[in-house]
């Protein structure tokens, strides 16, 4: 994957995060992930583990205009507690991203709601 530095500004915002540290991102994203990540923060998973409530790996999911993918509301079982997850916002037409945000659901939701938390700016 080409590594296009102009789309990594809010890896280097969220990595120098103090709250942040040890944190990493897992996606269920098969192949080749559709943006560019840096692999030390980053773990592809099967969907069993993608779903678990973890205290050091949270579920990384693509935004863009034409909705989340995956999609949040359709995941077997995504909805099992109170869990953080991340959304990175990518333009597909343009390539353009335009950042990162950190959602978290509470405990008796059933689907998705977004409670942001935090946002890392491109």
């Amino acid at each position: 994957m080409q590594d296009n530095l102009k789309h990594k500004y809010w890896i280097k915002k969220f990595k120098n995060d103090p709250q942040n540290l040890n944190i990493k991102f897992k996606s269920p994203f098969m192949g080749s992930i559709p943006f560019e990540i840096d692999e030390d923060i980053f773990d592809r998973v099967e969907l069993e583990e993608f779903v678990k409530i973890e205290q050091n790996r949270i579920p990384l999911f693509l935004g863009s205009q034409f909705g989340i993918a995956p999609r949040i509301n359709e995941i077997p079982d995504f909805f099992n507690g109170e869990k953080i997850i991340a959304i990175l916002a990518k333009s597909m037409l343009s390539g353009h991203v335009s950042g990162l945000t950190i959602y978290k659901i509470y405990e008796n939701e059933k689907q998705f709601h977004p409670h942001k938390i935090e946002f890392y700016s491109n």
